[in-house]
C-alpha cells in the first residue's frame, strides 16, 4: 500500500457530511496520505433546525476534506425523498464507478438505522457489482442502534490518523452543537476500543463485502 499512486482511486460514500469522519475520517485521511486519489461522495445536504443549513453543512464538509488532505466533495444535494434503492440513485453510483474505476469502495454499513444510510448503500452495493473491494464503514455516533450486530472483520490502523480525524470532526460545529460535547470524544472512545482489539491505539473497523486478494 505504500507504494500507491495518485491514479489509483478510492471511493466513498456518506449520506450526510459527517457521516465519512465519524465512520473512517482516520482512514481516508491515512489513504490519502500515503497517495491515493480519494473521492469522497455527499448525497444529500439536511437542515434538521434553524441553526444547521444546508450551505453551513456544505462548508463544514469541504474544510472536513481539506483537513484530511483529500479535494472538495462531490455533493449529489439530494432531495429527501430521493433517498431511495432506486434506478435513478443505482445509476450514480453506476457512473462513479464508470468515471473513476475504483481499487477500493467505502460505503456505510446496512444496518444503520438511518434510512438515508440504509439507501444509499444498497445503491452503492448494487452500483458497484464488478468492483473487486468493498467495505462498509461503522454506524453513526450518536444513535445507528437496531437488533443487528455490527460486524467488525477488516481492521485499519489510524493511530498516526487520529489527531486529522479529531479536526476533521471539530470543522463541523454544528453538530458538535446538536450533538453535544462528548460528541468527539465518544468517537474516539470508539477509535481506541477497536484500536486495544488490533493491538494498537487507534482503529477503524469495516464490515466486508467483497475483497480480492492473491
Amino acid at each position: 500500500m505504500s507504494n500507491a499512486v495518485k491514479s489509483e482511486n478510492i471511493l466513498v460514500f456518506g449520506a450526510h457530511p459527517d457521516d465519512l469522519e465519524i465512520g473512517m475520517g482516520g482512514t481516508i485521511s491515512k489513504l490519502s496520505r500515503l497517495g491515493y486519489n480519494v473521492k469522497l461522495v455527499i448525497a444529500t445536504l439536511p437542515n434538521f433546525t434553524q441553526s444547521d443549513k444546508k450551505d453551513e453543512r456544505r462548508m463544514e464538509a469541504v474544510r472536513s476534506s481539506k483537513v484530511m488532505g483529500c479535494p472538495e466533495p462531490d455533493f449529489l444535494d439530494l432531495p429527501p425523498e430521493e433517498m431511495t434503492h432506486s434506478r435513478k440513485l443505482i445509476g450514480l453510483m453506476d457512473k462513479y464507478m464508470v468515471d473513476y474505476k475504483p481499487v477500493a469502495v467505502f460505503t456505510q454499513w446496512i444496518g444503520d438505522s438511518h434510512q438515508d444510510h440504509q439507501a444509499l448503500t444498497k445503491s452503492v452495493i448494487s452500483g458497484s457489482r464488478d468492483t473487486t473491494d468493498l467495505y462498509m464503514y461503522e454506524t453513526t455516533i450518536p444513535g445507528g442502534i437496531t437488533e443487528q450486530a455490527f460486524r467488525p472483520q477488516l481492521f485499519i490502523d489510524i493511530s498516526d490518523y487520529m489527531e486529522p480525524k479529531k479536526s476533521a470532526l471539530e470543522c463541523f460545529e454544528s453538530q458538535q452543537l446538536r450533538c453535544g460535547p462528548i460528541w468527539i470524544g465518544a468517537i474516539e472512545g470508539r477509535a481506541a476500543f477497536r484500536g486495544y482489539q488490533l493491538n494498537c491505539k487507534y482503529a477503524e473497523a469495516f464490515e466486508v463485502i467483497r475483497i480480492s486478494k492473491w
